[in-house]
């Protein structure tokens, strides 16, 4: 099995009981976002927002009720799905798209920001699709990306992604963890799968965009681990990086 059909299955599988984030914040904690969200745009009104790796809809609902223009594309059909329940509760008109991050059938120079979130860790060539968002995006369009090293050698951070594992495994009444039957047979062929800023700031430089910042995201994180579920806090133990990088 190649290994995008792989991710495919996986995020598939995921897809009933993958938590919906954002969707689930406390009215309190959304507004949080959305203003971290503004101040990375710029205060910049109705822009052509494409949301790359969209799973349930997470950053897409939270652009479009921001008053932007979304398209969001996913690999996964049965995410789409969730997504567009999600968006249809909350009365939000999003265009949802299936197909593939590092091969988008979109025209070029047509959006003023590509987002994702928690996506850069699980592409197969983050440098081709680097290339892809960058084709898509107008003259000083931006990058807005979040994401984590959600799997670094640390004693305690594996400790922690042991716990949550059992955790899930629990809760999904699965006895077999998905993750390990999947994302552990192709792990090596994931650049970012342990994603350090470094690594990052360099596909991002080579790629050629310009005024590339990448910072910690501790205040949301805080917010995240104090007033999460018990998933979301050890989730959020993990150092989570808020990527922005331009197009001139």
């Amino acid at each position: 099995m190649e290994t995008k059909e792989i991710i495919r299955n996986y995020w598939d599988h995921r897809s009933e009981i993958y938590s919906t984030g954002i969707v689930e914040y406390s009215e309190e904690e959304r507004i949080a976002w959305k203003n971290m969200l503004a101040s990375k745009l710029g205060g910049r009104k109705r822009l052509e927002i494409l949301d790359v790796g969209t799973g349930p809809g997470q950053l897409a609902l939270m652009f479009a009720e921001m008053g932007h223009h979304l398209t969001a594309v996913d690999l996964s059909a049965s995410m789409l799905e969730k997504a567009r329940k999600n968006a249809l509760q909350r009365s939000l008109d999003i265009n949802f798209i299936q197909g593939d991050a590092e091969n988008l059938q979109l025209p070029d120079a047509h959006f003023d920001v590509v987002s994702s979130k928690f996506l850069h860790w699980t592409l197969p060539d983050p440098k081709k699709a680097l290339l892809e968002w960058k084709r898509v995006l107008k003259k000083d369009g931006m990058i807005i990306a979040i994401d984590g090293d959600w799997y670094s050698s640390g004693i305690f951070l594996k400790s922690i992604r042991t716990v949550s594992g059992l955790i899930r495994s629990v809760k999904e009444r699965n006895r077999h963890d998905p993750f390990k039957n999947k994302y552990q047979l192709i792990k090596n062929d994931l650049p970012l799968y342990s994603l350090k800023p470094g690594r990052v700031f360099g596909l991002l430089n080579d790629a050629g965009f310009e005024e590339i910042n990448i910072e910690r995201m501790d205040s949301l994180c805080l917010s995240a681990r104090k007033h999460g579920s018990l998933l979301d806090k050890l989730d959020y133990s993990h150092p989570i990086y808020f990527i922005r990088a331009v197009k001139k």
